[in-house]
């Protein structure tokens, strides 16, 4: 009887976890390129670009 009691409010727990997971938009941190990384990535390229052009005119 414990047994079914646990097992029920675990399963409750879980729906109600996902229903408050699901209703305030809580999202997981998106796994591709985001604007910081966009940011770094062309200040980088720009210090490459302007290092490779004082090699070949220095």
């Amino acid at each position: 009887m414990l047994t079914i009691l646990l097992t029920a409010l675990f399963a409750l727990l879980i729906v109600l976890a996902a229903r408050v997971f699901l209703h305030h938009g809580i999202t997981l941190p998106p796994t591709g390129s985001t604007a910081i990384d966009d940011r770094d990535a062309q200040r980088i390229d720009l210090e490459l670009r302007a290092i490779t052009g004082m090699r070949e005119h220095g």
